[in-house]
C-alpha cells in the first residue's frame, strides 16, 4: 500500500510494510483474507460477500472404496429375482456414517445356451451378515441382455449400477441379484465378476 508525504524535498512516494506495520487482520475489501489463521487440510470458502472462513470438504467426498472379484458359476432358470445370485460373492463395506450414500458399479460374465433367453442383473445388499438381502435397482435400472439368432454365447459381460442411502451402521454385503427367462443363464460363468462400492459423504 502506497501513500505520499510532503517534506522539504517535495512530494515523495512512501509505502507501508503490511507484514509489520498493520495490526490485526487485513479485511477482504482491502485485499486481505479477514482471518488470522486456518485449519490444516481445509480450504477457504466464502460464507458472505466479504467473509472468508476455513472449511472442510464434506458433501460429495469419496470416503472409502471396497471391491470384489471372481464368483462361482451359478445357473438360474426362473423369472423370480434371486437375491443374491451367489451367496459367496460380495463386497463388504462398513459405513463411516449413517446417512451417507453407497454407489455401486458391477460387471458380471454370463453364458447362454438357448436362443431367446434373456436376463436381468441388478444390485442387492445385506446388513445382517447375509441372512436377508434388499434389492436396490431391479425396478428399471438393471442391466439386461437378450440372445437371439445364436445357439450359445459365452463371456457376455453385463454392466449394472445401484445406489442407496445408508440406514444402518452394520457391515454391508453388496452383491448381484438376477433372473433369467426363456431358458437358463449361467452367471459368473467364467469367474470374472467385479464389484466397486463407493461410500460418498452427504
Amino acid at each position: 500500500m502506497a501513500f505520499a508525504t510532503i517534506g522539504t524535498r517535495g512530494i515523495q512516494a512512501q509505502s507501508v510494510d503490511l507484514s509489520s506495520k498493520v495490526t490485526g487482520t487485513l479485511p477482504v475489501p482491502n485485499g486481505g483474507l479477514g482471518i488470522a489463521s486456518g485449519t490444516t487440510g481445509q480450504f477457504l470458502k466464502f460464507s458472505g460477500t466479504e467473509t472468508l472462513a476455513s472449511s472442510a470438504v464434506t458433501t460429495g467426498k469419496v470416503l472409502q472404496i471396497q471391491t470384489a472379484f471372481g464368483g462361482s458359476s451359478t445357473s438360474i432358470n426362473t423369472t423370480t429375482t434371486q437375491n443374491p445370485i451367489n451367496t459367496g460373492f460380495y463386497a463388504t463395506l462398513t459405513p463411516t456414517t449413517v446417512g451417507n450414500k453407497l454407489i455401486i458399479f458391477g460387471n458380471c460374465d454370463i453364458n447362454y445356451s438357448n436362443m431367446g433367453t434373456y436376463q436381468d442383473i441388478g444390485i442387492c445388499y445385506s446388513t445382517d451378515g447375509g441372512s436377508n438381502y434388499i434389492t436396490t435397482n431391479m425396478g428399471g435400472k438393471a442391466g439386461r441382455s437378450y440372445m437371439t439368432g445364436l445357439t450359445r454365447i459365452e463371456g457376455n459381460y453385463i454392466t449394472t449400477t445401484g445406489e442407496f442411502t445408508i440406514a444402518s451402521a452394520n457391515a454391508h454385503r453388496i452383491s448381484f441379484n438376477g433372473l433369467s427367462g426363456n431358458g437358463a443363464c449361467d452367471f459368473f460363468a467364467n469367474g470374472r465378476g467385479s464389484l466397486f462400492v463407493y461410500e460418498v459423504a452427504q
